[in-house]
C-alpha cells in the first residue's frame, strides 16, 4: 500500500539514478574525442533537468507505473553493460566529434539485433523517466533527447558509410534494424 509504493518508488529512484551516474562516468571513459562536443553539452544540459525532475518525483511526489518504469530502468541498464561489454575493445567516438573515430564495424552482442544499442539504451531510460512522471519537462526532455539521439545516429552512420568501413557498414545496414529489430520491423510492416 502506501509503503510498498514508497519501496518502489524508492527504488525506482535510485536505478534511475545509478543508470544515471554509470551513463555519466562510462561517457568519459567509454566514448574517446579530443574535445566535448557542442552536441555532448546539449545532451548534458537535458539530462540534467530530467533526471533532476525525475528524482524529484520519485523522492518526493508519486512515480505514475513505478513498476513498469522499473523494468525499462533495468532493460536500459541491461542493454547498455551489455554493448558495453562488447564494445570494450573498441574506440568509440563519443557523439557530435568532429574527429569521429571507429577502429572498425561491430556485429556482435546487441549489434546482432540494432545498429545504435547505446542509443537505444538511453532513449528506453528516458522513456521511462517520461512515462514515470508523466509531466511535460520529462515528456519534453524525452522528445528532445529521442531527436538529439536520431540525428546523431543519422550522422555517425554517414560517417561510417563513407568511411574506410563503408561496404561493410552498408552490407550491416541492410541486414540490421536502425532501432529496432528488424524481425520486429518485419512483423509490423
Amino acid at each position: 500500500t502506501t509503503k510498498v509504493k514508497f519501496l518502489i518508488d524508492f527504488v525506482t529512484g535510485v536505478s534511475a539514478l545509478a543508470y544515471f551516474v554509470i551513463i555519466a562516468a562510462a561517457t568519459k571513459q567509454h566514448f574517446s574525442s579530443d574535445k566535448y562536443p557542442w552536441g555532448m553539452h546539449l545532451i548534458s544540459i537535458l539530462s540534467l533537468i530530467g533526471v533532476s525532475f525525475f528524482m524529484y518525483t520519485a523522492f518526493v511526489l508519486t512515480l505514475s507505473h513505478p513498476v513498469v518504469v522499473l523494468l525499462l530502468i533495468a532493460a536500459a541498464f541491461v542493454l547498455f553493460l551489455w554493448a558495453a561489454r562488447h564494445s570494450s575493445q573498441r574506440q568509440l567516438g563519443l557523439a557530435f566529434a568532429e574527429d569521429f573515430k571507429t577502429s572498425g564495424i561491430i556485429t556482435t552482442g546487441p549489434w546482432r539485433f540494432v545498429r545504435h544499442p547505446f542509443y537505444v539504451s538511453y532513449v528506453t531510460f528516458w522513456f521511462a523517466c517520461a512515462l514515470g512522471t508523466l509531466h511535460v519537462v520529462s515528456i519534453i526532455v524525452f522528445g528532445a533527447l529521442l531527436f538529439i539521439y536520431v540525428y546523431s545516429a543519422l550522422r555517425e552512420e554517414a560517417w561510417l558509410s563513407g568511411g574506410d568501413h563503408g561496404t561493410t557498414y552498408l552490407t550491416y545496414q541492410r541486414s540490421t534494424g536502425f532501432f529496432l529489430p528488424t524481425r520486429v520491423l518485419r512483423k509490423v510492416s
